[in-house]
């Protein structure tokens, strides 16, 4: 039996049509959907999720050992000790329509990447997106297309790099013949 709203009533409770059930089974599913979880639970854990990259690219010594998320592009690498250091032009984070640095076409500024160790060169190319985990540090002078600068410094635990080419990550698909397929990878120093 129907009611006014055009329910079913079934012995004093009312059912949901089959709509009402696909909407809330659509949420429970796009809920497990959310943003993929590229480093340990441990990395992240203390990130300051009200950084602001404009305040800490104008003052970078101000706030050191701050732990930060930070997205951006890779511009160029260059070793300094036993570290390897990637310089790269931030980018915000995005979730969709891929999770990952977007190019929006607002140029915020470059920064440097701090990593205790080796990373695959096929990995440190110019254009590919990466985000990094890890403590801001005091500026460092790197070089940047040829000449130095003083750049703001994170020492990274983490860092997850896509080898996009200097393309967009939502431009590449793994589903269907003729897509091609992005790879992508996370290093983590020892200890993380």
């Amino acid at each position: 039996m129907k009611d006014r709203t055009g329910l079913k009533s079934m012995g004093g409770h009312t059912m949901l049509p089959n709509r009402g059930s696909s909407f809330i089974l659509a949420c429970l599913l796009l809920s497990a959907c959310g943003a993929p979880q590229l480093f340990p639970k441990n990395v992240t854990n203390g990130v300051d999720a009200n950084f602001d990259f404009i305040v800490w690219r104008n003052a970078p010594n101000a706030k050191v050992d701050q732990k930060i998320q930070i997205g951006g592009k890779i511009l160029g690498t260059e070793s300094q000790g036993n570290e390897t250091i990637i310089v790269a032009i931030q980018l915000p984070i995005v979730e969709h329509p891929a999770y990952g640095p977007k190019d929006t076409g607002k140029r915020t500024g470059e920064f440097a990447i701090a990593f205790a160790g080796k990373l695959p060169q096929n990995a440190l190319a110019a254009g590919h997106r990466i985000i990094a985990v890890g403590t801001t540090q005091k500026a460092r002078v790197v070089t940047v297309e040829d000449s130095k600068r003083t750049l703001p410094t994170m020492q990274a635990h983490c860092v997850h790099i896509w080898k996009t080419g200097g393309r967009d990550i939502a431009d590449f698909s793994s589903v269907g013949a003729g897509y091609e397929t992005l790879e992508e990878e996370t290093y983590c120093v020892s200890g993380y």
